[in-house]
């Protein structure tokens, strides 16, 4: 029967029960490898068929950072991603730093695999179900695994948020990209600075008025800075700076209940970048170089800024 009839209500499809065997046998591989730590076996070809060009390679880079990447002897060799679906139990803080690493690590396994020097162009999601309430979210990254002339597979792929075509340009100018830094924290605001009836209470104007919300600003303000702090420390663990790249806040408001009647926030905020190690005297300065003017004037020298990228 054709795809229309069983779309009508016609005769069951007979391979249906064999693919969802088949779906019962994968969510089952996923499942060992997760409490073990590996890859499941139908990864581990995927990614040896796409080192060994039996499949095409995907990559998350522009064109002309792959072209920036040709050039200098950097080149993509697939897409790898990881994710963690994580419950906040006793710390949401916490809580954020571990997902974020899990996922993180099994995107580095997938690269590892692939014989990967670096993963660049690294990008982040997150990513909720309401059913399952606030206490649970989805941490996913993803990015294009690269290797580098003459250097052997990595034991470690480094871990990039930014471009291919940036991972270059620091490379030129001595700054060498060593990992990812995370820095997340959540608080409670017990005395919340609105309320859904349209009042301010700490400022006891209307909110048809236009006005700072000062007590949420403070608020906001504090969780920010604590989560500055946290990404601060743990650069400093890889390097010697943080290219912050990534960020995300949210403002969740809870219900009153019997044990807070006045109601209350939460504020997240979450930071993420890549950690370089420079060192000052490794700093290779921008030549400058003579040009010649092309306008329709008398032709005279000027100096431009000149930097040798691509």
């Amino acid at each position: 029967m054709g795809l229309l009839g069983r779309i009508v209500g016609g005769t069951p499809d007979p391979d249906a029960a064999q693919h969802a065997a088949e779906q019962q046998a994968r969510d089952a591989a996923w499942q060992t490898a997760l409490d073990t730590g590996h890859l499941p076996d139908f990864v581990i070809k995927r990614l040896s068929d796409t080192r060994n060009r039996k499949l095409p390679w995907v990559s998350t880079t522009s064109i002309g950072s792959l072209l920036a990447m040709r050039t200098h002897g950097i080149r993509p060799v697939g897409m790898v991603s990881g994710n963690c679906w994580f419950n906040f139990g006793f710390s949401w803080t916490k809580g954020h730093a571990a997902g974020w690493h899990s996922a993180i690590e099994r995107m580095v396994q997938e690269a590892v695999l692939l014989g990967a020097n670096a993963i660049v162009d690294v990008r982040m999601k997150v990513s909720r179900l309401a059913e399952l309430g606030r206490e649970q979210m989805d941490f996913a990254v993803y990015g294009t695994a690269v290797t580098i002339d003459s250097l052997p597979p990595s034991k470690v792929p480094v871990v990039a948020t930014v471009s291919a075509l940036e991972f270059v340009r620091l490379l030129e100018a001595g700054i060498v990209p060593v990992g990812l830094a995370i820095g997340a924290h959540y608080d409670w605001l017990y005395q919340p600075a609105y309320r859904r009836q349209g009042v301010v209470s700490n400022l006891a104007v209307t909110a048809y008025q236009n006005c700072e919300l000062t007590a949420i600003s403070a608020f906001a303000n504090r969780v920010r800075q604590a989560a500055y702090g946290l990404l601060a420390s743990d650069g400093a663990r890889l390097g010697t700076g943080v290219l912050a790249r990534t960020q995300f806040s949210e403002l969740l408001y809870f219900e009153p209940d019997e044990n807070y009647p006045g109601g209350r926030c939460m504020y997240r905020h979450i930071a993420m970048g890549t950690a370089v190690q420079h060192e000052p005297g490794m700093h290779r300065p921008v030549n400058v170089r003579a040009v010649f003017s092309v306008q329709d004037k008398p032709m005279r020298r000027s100096l431009e800024l000149s930097e040798e990228v691509i």
